[in-house]
């Protein structure tokens, strides 16, 4: 393909950014001028700020002040604070109810995901056009301490699951497989659980995680652990089988123990005083605890697949209180009713 037509399929290609911001204006101020420098050789590219409930007041004027190249800048306000996953959600949704897009990107607004990125991503799209594409880390910039809980929640993820998942958030979906991942009601809790579970093709490149370009990071032990259950939570019909199966080993395990036990007090002139008993006892515990775990976790999966669950095409923009589109330069045509609000 020569310059000229690659050129003129990168013009007419719509690209929507969605990514979550918590406060973290400054950053995102950062990441809209970084998308606009690229914007050019990514295509006509649209920016959906999620604000996640944010406390600091936001100006929209003072957000694109550099912004030349972008189709459109949208904030889309929630009512409440979510959480990372469901603003993500959110912007999906949102994204998909204005439509018109060829593919979405989501990214991290504080500047670990960088833009540059994006074309990587991109060029693996062009090559692998039905596969969601996942920036997978070959190179990290936490600290020891960081790594080091990210490879136990890995390793904890893939033991209770079997499934391996080695890719965050940042994504590139093509628009054929967004309304399949948004009618998913795990994608309210974890997307790249999310897209593990759906068993679309998944491609992965190789990125660098950057350095964020202002203020540090709110992630911190609870946000880490919740994070790693709501991953597991996406997958919790392969835990409660492993957890059968757990359950199943433990009590036939314990009865062996306890029957063994009084066949050797019976048929044996053992004298330890006490020790039947006391092995018995101990094989009974563990009998009653497994089996009151199996009827805990049964019950518990029963009304979980009972209950109507939150399926974000349908009622994740129910948590919009507002969207303010801001202008820019580059915007040609009215916005649809739906990017308005």
């Amino acid at each position: 393909m020569s310059k000229s037509e690659t050129h003129r399929l990168h013009a007419g290609r719509r690209v929507a950014v969605v990514t979550p911001v918590l406060d973290d204006w400054r950053c995102f101020q950062s990441l809209v001028a970084a998308i606009d420098a690229l914007a050019h050789r990514i295509g006509r590219v649209s920016v959906f700020a999620v604000d996640d409930g944010s406390a600091e007041p936001v100006d929209p004027d003072e957000l694109v002040p550099v912004s030349r190249h972008l189709e459109q800048v949208a904030v889309i306000h929630l009512a409440c604070n979510l959480g990372h996953q469901r603003a993500i959600a959110v912007g999906l949704a949102q994204v998909a109810a204005q439509g018109g897009f060829d593919m979405v990107i989501v990214a991290d607004s504080d500047g670990e995901d960088q833009p540059e990125e994006f074309l990587s991503l991109i060029a693996q799209h062009d090559r692998q056009p039905g596969a969601v594409i996942v920036a997978q880390r070959h190179k990290r910039s936490e600290g020891y301490v960081f790594r080091r809980c990210y490879s136990t929640y890995k390793g904890l993820f893939r033991l209770l699951t079997g499934k391996v998942i080695d890719f965050g958030n940042f994504c590139l979906i093509p628009a054929g497989q967004l309304d399949r991942l948004l009618h998913m009601a795990e994608l309210w809790n974890h997307l790249a659980a999310t897209i593990v579970r759906s068993r679309v093709a998944i491609v992965k490149v190789p990125t660098v995680r950057g350095v964020r370009y202002a203020g540090r990071s709110r992630m911190n032990l609870v946000s880490l652990v919740t994070h790693g259950l709501s991953a597991i939570s996406v997958f919790s019909d392969f835990l409660f089988v492993r957890l059968l199966l757990f359950c199943g080993i433990a009590a036939v395990g314990a009865g062996a123990l306890g029957a063994a036990a009084l066949v050797i007090r019976m048929s044996t002139d053992l004298a330890v005083p006490g020790w039947a008993t006391t092995v018995t006892g101990i094989a009974a515990v563990i009998l009653f605890q497994a089996i009151t775990l199996l009827g805990v976790a049964t019950f518990m999966m029963l009304s979980n697949r009972s209950s109507a669950p939150v399926v974000p095409a349908r009622q994740a923009l129910h948590y919009v209180r507002k969207t303010v589109v801001i202008e820019t330069p580059c915007q040609t045509a009215p916005l649809p009713i739906a990017a308005r609000n």
